[in-house]
């Protein structure tokens, strides 16, 4: 039988590695929303500045629309309070 301050530490603890998990969660979210939006992005308009001959200026467009992405998927996530 366990009394009732070893209960009271289980709970404390458990309740520590969650909010542990809590912020590497969270941390592990709003990475994928900063890098992922240009990572995929930019690369496109790379690809179109070599296919229709237009450097850099597609590479500009889609490197400032995976920022703007970028900012708004962090702010969304920011206002939901996860």
């Amino acid at each position: 039988m366990t009394s009732r301050s070893d209960q009271a530490k289980e709970r404390f603890v458990s309740s520590d590695e969650d909010g542990a998990l809590q912020l590497i969660l969270s941390m592990a979210d709003t990475t994928w929303r900063m890098f992922v939006p240009p990572a995929l992005v930019v690369p496109a308009g790379l690809y179109g500045d070599i296919t229709l001959g237009t450097k850099p200026w597609l590479t500009i467009v889609s490197a400032a629309a995976g920022l703007a992405l970028s900012v708004l998927l962090v702010r969304r996530q920011l206002r939901s309070g996860r």
